[in-house]
């Protein structure tokens, strides 16, 4: 026998393990959990609104992808489930998480107490804000009086918005000039206007405001990130379901995954563990850094 025939069924023969070792691996991931408590078995099924890149958004391909879906796939994973996104209108996720339309909801959902009456709910990180101004301000920019007798532009109806005005209420309280708070229905708005030199600043997520930069959107700097922590959870109708997720966020924790999981995206992090919560909940603490 030729060495050249010898190193070929050594290939083969090695290529026969792998797919062997393989499959058994995946034979030996058992599912952590039947139907019921999943509305359908094999299969984790969470409701997504992908509409805010990078958090959830649907790319060219017309994938669902971002760090929410990230994290439904680790938790997925975990349990041996194939994951499956379903893209619903915001305002009806817990009707329909109530009535049984999917198994959770992963969508970026601030944390409530009224929220946790109604579902139950898991904190795991928290969203903040970003300050943003034109990259020829060089200006140290450590918080919003900065912007007193500014102009500063925000989303509509938004945190971001509740949060300026809280600002220009405080100087104008102060005896100081105020902010002039202008509202824009979308980011890029915001940002279109902050480009176009009509405002001296701006509000973004601090998610948004590092993705669109990696974009190339160099009109802009970040004065100062992670302002203002809002608590997001997961949520979920049965209980059986939010313990063996918030097993598997926990043992991500331990090993470090689910760190790394959220670093990329400059994502503010609770410390854990992490279980289920219901009433008011004190003011997060990231335990990492934007």
């Amino acid at each position: 026998m030729s060495r050249k025939t010898i190193s070929i069924i050594a290939g083969l023969a090695g290529a026969v393990v792998a797919w062997v070792g393989t499959n058994a691996a995946q034979a030996a991931c058992e599912p952590k959990l039947g139907h019921p408590p999943l509305m359908r078995k094999g299969s984790l099924i969470a409701a997504i609104n992908p509409t805010v890149a990078p958090v959830q958004y649907v790319n060219d391909d017309g994938e669902i992808i971002g760090l929410d879906p990230d994290l439904g796939n680790a938790i997925a994973e975990r349990l041996c489930l194939k994951m499956t996104f379903e893209s619903v209108q915001f305002a009806t996720m817990i009707p329909g998480l109530q009535d049984g339309r999917f198994d959770m909801i992963n969508s970026f959902m601030f944390y409530t107490p009224e929220r946790a009456s109604q579902v139950i709910m898991i904190p795991y990180g928290a969203s903040t804000l970003a300050a943003v101004v034109s990259k020829d301000n060089k200006d140290d920019i450590k918080d919003l009086s900065y912007f007193s007798g500014k102009k500063f532009a925000v989303e509509l109806g938004t945190v971001d918005a509740n949060d300026a005005k809280a600002a220009n209420d405080a100087l104008v309280a102060a005896g100081k000039p105020g902010i002039d708070v202008q509202a824009f229905k979308t980011y890029a708005e915001v940002l279109q206007t902050l480009s176009a030199g009509q405002v001296d600043g701006a509000f973004i997520g601090t998610e948004q405001a590092y993705y669109y930069l990696k974009q190339g959107q160099s009109f802009f700097r970040i004065a100062f990130s992670g302002f203002d922590p809002h608590a997001e959870a997961l949520a979920f109708k049965d209980p059986a379901l939010a313990e063996a997720v918030a097993g598997a966020l926990n043992d991500m924790k331990k090993d470090g995954s689910f760190d790394k999981l959220f670093e990329p995206y400059h994502h503010c992090t609770l410390p854990g563990p992490y279980k289920v919560v219901t009433g008011p909940l004190p003011a997060p603490q990231c335990t990492n850094t934007p």
